[in-house]
C-alpha cells in the first residue's frame, strides 16, 4: 500500500513503449545511449541506480553463478557508462541477476553493488560486493529501501 499518493503511485504497468519508440527512431542505427530499469533517491544514500539482469532458461549460469565479467566483452560500454553515470551522480549502483517468476532459479537472486569497473582488468574489470538471497529476502530488502526513499528532503 502506498501512503504517498501526492508524488508517487504503485508500479502498474511496464512502459516498454519508450524503448520501442527510441528504436523505431533510430531505425537501425547503433546507439550511444543506455536505458536505466530503475533510480532512485535515498535519503541518505543518495542517488540509487538498478540494472536488472535477467538469467535466461536455456542459458548454463544461473542467477548465482553468472556475474557481468562472464560477458563483459559484449556489454562493456553498458557497464562502462553505467559506472561512469554513478560516479558522476555519487550514486550506488546494484546489478541484480533473476530469473524470471515460475523458473527453475527463480528464488536465485543476487545483487551485486558495483564498487569499480575497469576495461583494462581483463581478468576481472567489474569489481563487486555479492549477495545472495532468496526472492523473498531480495522483496524485503527492496521494499524496505524504496519505503526508505519515500522520505523528502
Amino acid at each position: 500500500m502506498n501512503n504517498n499518493t501526492n508524488f508517487s503511485k504503485s508500479l502498474g504497468h511496464n512502459d516498454s513503449s519508450g524503448f520501442d519508440f527510441a528504436q523505431e527512431m533510430l531505425q537501425g542505427d547503433e546507439t550511444f545511449a543506455i536505458n536505466f530499469d530503475r533510480i532512485q533517491k535515498h535519503p541518505v544514500l543518495g542517488y540509487i541506480i538498478f540494472e536488472y539482469l535477467r538469467c535466461h532458461e536455456s542459458q548454463s549460469v544461473t542467477p548465482y553463478s553468472s556475474h557481468p565479467n562472464r560477458y563483459f566483452f559484449k556489454n562493456k560500454h553498458t557497464f562502462i557508462s553505467l559506472f561512469n553515470i554513478t560516479k558522476d551522480l555519487n550514486a550506488v549502483l546494484y546489478l541484480v541477476n533473476y530469473a524470471k517468476s515460475g523458473t527453475r532459479y527463480e528464488n536465485q537472486i543476487k545483487v551485486m553493488q558495483v564498487e569499480d569497473v575497469n576495461e583494462f582488468n581483463t581478468a576481472a574489470p567489474v569489481k563487486t560486493i555479492d549477495r545472495n538471497m532468496t526472492r523473498k529476502e531480495f522483496s524485503d530488502w527492496f521494499r524496505k529501501l524504496n519505503r526508505e526513499c519515500s522520505v523528502r528532503n
